[in-house]
């Protein structure tokens, strides 16, 4: 197909080579520039089987990281829409598994900076023990650990009134704190961050704290900690990026522009501009809109034509939060934005491909929705394209945005209420096991034939456990391999071998 942003003929891959857009959901007719057909009943919709809830069989266990070059350019979005039942003998080439499995995009990092002290010691009653045992830690501060945390805090004890061992610890504790969150030990680094906040008047430990806090999807903390930091440093334009990134998850777009604007002149970056272009087309293509608030969602439309029906989507987001709170076993922490479009301005504001009904964007967190031609009363097709979207904001926020696209597309389906043998019968699962259904509709179809694998062989608290590992982890791998003894590879190919053993020619 070609892609309908930058033209890029013969794309096969779920992702634009180019521009980066992602082809999802795809609708029935791909050429129709106007997905939203009038209300009334929908006969594919009523075939399929209802959307059966993931109840939580075992609680699991209790992220601005890297990359904002994802940013520039298109800032890779889910754009999301239901797959027409494929033929067999649709065969573009097969998708590269690097562009099934490529990280989402993240935010910018907080640029911490690590300084040692000079240890310049002027007090008499340092021994000279204290201070060997202070330029060993000091030494050590880039390996810096629990051990050391202990032995500079003894040290300042017996000498508080060293303002160089006062510089010291706060150094240790952030270097400490650093490790530990990479370590994904993150109430750990909390607790020492906390303490550095409270020993020096430094932006480091605070832009630390908002890099741990968004981490946590915290983001009314990460704003606070990127406050403190441009109180202490207003030239540090890391520290006004972060708030800025912070202002964005926090539906505050026209604050988050003055604070990417303001880091923009203190030092010029590309990808600052690209995020900060994408805000600004954000908040122009949203002005005027009315909003709606309750207590997990914030819709906005566009003004009296579309009241009625931002009513009735907001009365169905709160119900699929319902059945996705208990079926995944969380609660995103932040209030989730959904901008509905008239249908041209949504694929203006999105960039989504012409037939998309939906799209998640995970660099702001909204999800926007075309709702041209829509009453009051939802179609069955929309109400599915809500849970389907809703899905992704849950599983993106459970996994600090490490979970893989094929987890994210395949639980979305799932969720929706689609099973593989209702979309494809025998013959599309013969065709799906021998690799004759590839391309765009191969990914997604072989999605939710590996999520259906891992709930059958692991039950809904076996997912609920695998996606809380990778928020805990920030691995994908590592977290197939404690929630289920093997490896994303190896549990991907166990899942092919019985695809194809059942259903291969």
């Amino acid at each position: 197909m070609d892609c309908p942003r930058c033209g890029q003929t013969a794309v096969s891959e779920p992702t634009c080579p180019r521009c980066g857009v992602v082809f999802a959901k795809l609708g029935a007719d791909p050429d129709r520039r106007h997905p939203r057909a009038p209300l009334g009943p929908h006969p594919e919709r009523r075939a399929h089987p209802a959307a059966r809830p993931l109840p939580a069989r075992r609680r699991s266990r209790t992220w601005l990281p890297l990359g904002l070059a994802a940013a520039a350019g298109a800032l890779a979005v889910l754009a999301l829409r239901r797959p027409a039942a494929p033929r067999a003998t649709d065969a573009p080439p097969p998708v590269p598994a690097a562009a099934i499995d490529a990280p989402l995009p993240t935010p910018p990092p907080a640029a911490v900076v690590v300084t040692p002290p000079p240890l310049e010691l002027r007090a008499p009653d340092v021994n000279a023990a204290d201070r060997e045992l202070a330029h060993m830690l000091a030494a050590r501060l880039a390996s810096a650990g629990a051990d050391e945390v202990q032995q500079a805090e003894e040290l300042l004890a017996r000498h508080a009134q060293e303002p160089e061992l006062r510089r010291l610890l706060s150094a240790i504790l952030l270097s400490a704190a650093q490790r530990a969150r990479r370590e994904h030990h993150r109430e750990q680094a909390r607790a020492w961050l906390e303490r550095a906040t409270q020993l020096e008047e430094d932006p480091q430990p605070w832009l630390a704290m908002a890099e741990l806090l968004g981490e946590n999807g915290d983001w009314n903390g990460t704003e606070a900690a990127a406050r403190n930091a441009t109180r202490l440093d207003p030239r540090n334009p890391y520290a006004w990026t972060t708030l800025g990134y912070a202002l964005v998850r926090l539906d505050r777009g026209r604050e988050a522009v003055e604070a990417l604007e303001t880091s923009l002149s203190l030092r010029e970056d590309a990808n600052v501009r690209a995020l900060l272009s994408k805000v600004s087309k954000s908040v122009q293509d949203e002005r005027g809109m009315t909003q709606q608030t309750l207590s997990h969602f914030s819709v906005r439309y566009d003004g009296e034509a579309h009241e009625s029906v931002g009513h009735e989507i907001l009365r169905a987001l709160e119900r699929h939060y319902a059945t996705l709170a208990s079926s995944l076993d969380h609660q995103p922490a932040a209030t989730i934005s959904v901008i509905l479009f008239t249908n041209q301005a949504y694929y203006d504001a999105s960039g989504a491909p012409a037939w998309s009904g939906g799209a998640y964007d995970t660099l702001d967190g909204h999800i926007r929705v075309p709702i041209g031609g829509l009453t009051s009363s939802l179609t069955p097709d929309m109400d599915g394209t809500l849970l389907h979207e809703l899905t992704h904001a849950f599983v993106a926020d459970r996994t600090h945005g490490v979970a893989p696209r094929d987890i994210q597309e395949g639980l979305a389906q799932y969720m929706e209420g689609k099973r593989c043998d209702a979309l494809l019968g025998s013959d599309g699962l013969h065709a799906l096991a021998d690799g004759r259904i590839t391309g765009v509709w191969g990914f997604y179809l072989a999605a939710l034939s590996f999520v259906e694998y891992l709930i059958t062989n692991h039950g809904p608290g076996g997912i609920n456990e695998l996606l809380g590992a990778m928020g805990e982890t920030g691995n994908v791998d590592q977290a197939f391999r404690q929630s289920f003894g093997q490896g994303y590879g190896e549990t991907r190919q166990l899942w092919l071998d019985r695809l194809k053993r059942e259903y291969g020619s």
